[in-house]
């Protein structure tokens, strides 16, 4: 699986400083119009791993490169697994740069003159815990949609999944839009959410994490799984 990892990192090395300098400009340029810090730490932690998911795999069906790989010293569960690692670890490289970049944002903000810069983007108004967590939960939704794409995309390839996968999500969150909306559970939600305090929202926020990374272990087992019985 180590072998998968650094297989997956090394060939997205090349376009990385490429994807961080514009991810950057588009995190600064989303800020502005806006007025709040909350766009660009959400377009940070998003990008990057978003485009290294779809590209990663786009690159398994460039020159025949899936079926050398599978004539390597390396199984069909360690494939599976390595890209699951690999892409676990873009977003937490994601989640740390996006916590950066809105500390920086932040930073310089409280530097220029309150005339010129909207409340906002300063620091002092957003604070350090809601940048944390706006970073985290862009990273959950992340991990979600990698949870439900990638065991198509190992199925059926890049090509064919792409017909498949965006339906799937649109279903989705399609689905978790209305229940929100047109049920109770929005306002219980934002009652319950409303009267904790911030161990409460600390513990709350540990809670969502491990359940997501269990959703996304269940994921790589199944996408093992199909991805053994899959002819290349």
């Amino acid at each position: 699986m180590k072998a998968m990892v650094f297989s997956d990192l090394i060939t997205s090395k090349g376009s990385a400083l490429a994807l961080l300098g514009i991810t950057a400009l588009v995190a600064v340029f989303i800020s502005i119009p806006t007025g709040t810090l909350y766009g660009a730490i959400g377009a940070c932690a998003a990008m990057i791993p978003f485009i290294y998911l779809f590209t990663i795999c786009a690159y398994d069906e460039l020159n025949g490169w899936e079926r050398y790989r599978l004539t390597l010293p390396i199984s069909r569960r360690q494939v599976v697994y390595g890209r699951y690692a690999s892409m676990l670890i873009i977003c937490a490289c994601s989640l740390v740069l996006a916590v950066a970049l809105g500390l920086a944002i932040g930073l310089v903000a409280e530097l220029l003159p309150e005339s010129i810069v909207p409340d906002g983007l300063r620091l002092s108004n957003i604070g350090v815990g809601e940048v944390v967590g706006t970073a985290l939960l862009t990273q959950v939704v992340i991990l979600l949609v990698a949870t439900l794409t990638l065991p198509f995309i190992m199925r059926y390839g890049m090509t064919k999944a792409t017909r498949i996968a965006p339906m799937l999500l649109i279903f989705v969150i399609s689905g978790g839009m209305v229940l929100l909306s047109n049920t109770p559970i929005a306002v219980h939600a934002e009652a319950f959410l409303g009267g904790l305090e911030m161990w409460g929202m600390v513990l709350l926020a540990a809670v969502i994490v491990v359940v997501v990374l269990g959703l996304y272990a269940l994921s790589a087992l199944i996408a093992a799984h199909l991805y053994e019985h899959r002819e290349l």
